[in-house]
């Protein structure tokens, strides 16, 4: 197996990009690979953009994008270094042990009642996350079950007090601003997406989106299936646009 070796700003790293075991996804737009940090050995993610995109200025506009936001909070993934070098762009974050709540979601030995209380508090964990980000002037765009990691540290994962991060900054702007770039087709997932993402208002996309699309999590979370069952996208048009609000009640009442 033949390493490559990246030289970041402030530490060396490597990995293997020809061998699947370090793949850990793969899409049009990045491939994502375990890598480590040369002097300390520690584990990183390490994050190309795919090479054909590298001349598409939209594309690696998007990438720097998300490299340079800094997130200093616990429940958000932190960015570690940005590479550059023969053509190829790099973005080295940590590396998160753990499954998402997607993959929680699908297992059914979580759809006993008592795990809800253990939901609430991952939903609760990464409202506090989404929190700072909008405090910071960002918004996530991309909030979903795919997007929530859940820390296991050890073989079980902790029900009792579960660590929560915010991972895949991709899709992440400046609130009520229309984006730098253009991300050409959709980037967020639709069934998630709040009514000004489905109907493409990108400069009215503010805090209340990324709650709207964690309002849909919460309710997939408890209820244990989406609240927009489906993947077309002119349904769920059809369902934002002129389905009426049902009659509901302050919890508190």
């Amino acid at each position: 197996m033949q390493a490559y070796f990246l030289e970041g700003s402030n530490a060396k790293y490597f990995f293997f990009p020809n061998t699947e075991e370090t793949i850990i996804s793969q899409s049009k737009f990045s491939i994502i690979f375990i890598g480590a940090e040369v002097s300390t050995k520690q584990k990183v993610i390490i994050k190309q953009l795919s090479p054909e995109l590298f001349d598409n200025q939209s594309a690696k506009l998007k990438f720097f994008v998300e490299a340079s936001v800094s997130m200093k909070h616990p429940g958000i993934v932190k960015t570690i270094d940005l590479v550059i070098e023969n053509e190829n762009i790099f973005i080295i974050q940590e590396l998160i042990q753990g499954p998402t709540l997607k993959t929680l979601l699908s297992d059914k030995r979580f759809y006993d009642y008592k795990y809800n209380y253990f939901f609430i508090k991952i939903i609760a964990q990464t409202c506090d996350a989404l929190d700072y980000m909008h405090k910071s002037g960002y918004c996530h765009c991309d909030v979903k079950p795919d997007n929530i990691m859940i820390v296991q540290k050890y073989s079980d994962l902790d029900i009792d007090d579960p660590e929560v991060k915010l991972i895949d900054l991709g899709n992440i702007k400046p609130a009520f601003k229309e984006r730098v770039f253009d991300a050409g087709k959709r980037t967020y997932n639709i069934m998630y997406g709040s009514p000004e993402q489905i109907f493409g208002f990108d400069n009215f996309i503010g805090d209340h989106s990324d709650i709207f699309s964690l309002g849909l999590v919460l309710f997939e979370a408890i209820a244990k299936e989406p609240a927009l069952n489906t993947s077309n996208p002119m349904f769920i048009k059809r369902l934002q646009a002129v389905t009426p609000v049902p009659e509901h009640y302050r919890i508190d009442n």
